[in-house]
């Protein structure tokens, strides 16, 4: 997918019932070399991911475009059909619903064998309890904030991008972080920065909104989103320095941050790609829809 594709794509495919990260186009855009994703436009759009498991691997859901025919998902799946790899990854439970139906209705001789691994499946929170923190469920939550604040008093300024222009100290975050964080030996890393890089530079083109969190004047903490649609806002990155990490940064600028966010219903914070401490982290956030995601080949019965 080419830069300029990504606004008219946006504009013009049908987004309400979407929910997931991979759905985004701009997610898609930025990480299409690193997971090897090739995108395929016709009454709707698809894309297709390449990784080294096969829960990886496959077709995500066709998106329709806004002028699609009805039967969109029948076109998309005969496509899907004759490639020469016909399997599904990243699909919501809705979305299977509808293949499955779609199959049955046009294709009988075809079934998915279906499963879904954890470490996929999104987290999405209600933007009025990120921003508001209410009830004992974030007793928790608001006294990381209240220990930020008693640490740092004033000492601190919010900043929300593109409205500032604070580029330069949203990619001087992620320098420090990447270094604090053994980024020269991780590849990994290394792509993460290229993409961060890429958000930041095309922003305007990619739809990206985020902020800084300055502490003692020093930027310190800073998150980048886009849209899924028009209720659901994707957070793409949230990183922080370690020096204040430790006094509740990154609890300030989620809250910070989703205050700012009041236009969404949901904030999708992504997957927690299986890690035990990664997960434990976004329960404790109190998710109001974990997402469910389903792989699996279309094969004949």
């Amino acid at each position: 997918m080419k830069l300029e594709e990504v606004d008219f794509i946006s504009q013009n495919i049908v987004t309400t019932e979407l929910f997931g990260c991979d759905t985004s186009v701009t997610n898609v855009f930025l990480y299409q070399e690193r997971y090897k994703i090739s995108s395929f436009v016709k009454s709707e759009i698809f894309f297709r991911y390449y990784n080294t498991t096969p829960n990886h691997t496959g077709f995500g859901f066709p998106v329709p475009f806004k002028s699609a025919p009805e039967d969109y998902l029948k076109t998309a799946l005969e496509e899907i059909l004759n490639s020469e790899n016909p399997r599904f990854c990243y699909v919501s439970e809705n979305q299977k619903k509808l293949i499955d139906a779609c199959l049955q209705k046009y294709f009988p001789e075809y079934k998915i064998n279906w499963e879904t691994f954890r470490g996929d499946s999104d987290y999405l929170y209600l933007q009025s309890n990120l921003a508001d923190l209410p009830g004992k469920d974030y007793q928790k939550k608001r006294n990381h904030i209240s220990r930020f604040n008693r640490i740092y008093k004033d000492n601190w300024q919010f900043k929300t991008f593109p409205e500032e222009n604070i580029k330069n100290d949203i990619l001087a975050v992620e320098e420090k972080w990447f270094n604090e964080n053994g980024g020269n030996e991780n590849s990994d890393l290394q792509s993460e920065y290229s993409i961060i890089e890429n958000a930041v530079h095309n922003a305007e083109s990619l739809n990206i909104i985020g902020a800084v969190l300055y502490i003692n004047e020093k930027p310190s903490a800073m998150c980048l989103a886009s849209p899924v649609s028009g209720e659901t806002l994707d957070v793409l990155f949230e990183k922080s320095v370690s020096e204040t990490a430790e006094n509740g940064s990154y609890a300030a600028i989620n809250k910070m941050f989703a205050a700012h966010c009041s236009a969404y219903k949901y904030l999708n914070r992504e997957e927690d790609l299986g890690i035990e401490g990664l997960r434990k982290a976004k329960l404790s956030y109190k998710p109001e829809i974990i997402l469910d995601k389903y792989f699996g080949s279309l094969v004949r019965k």
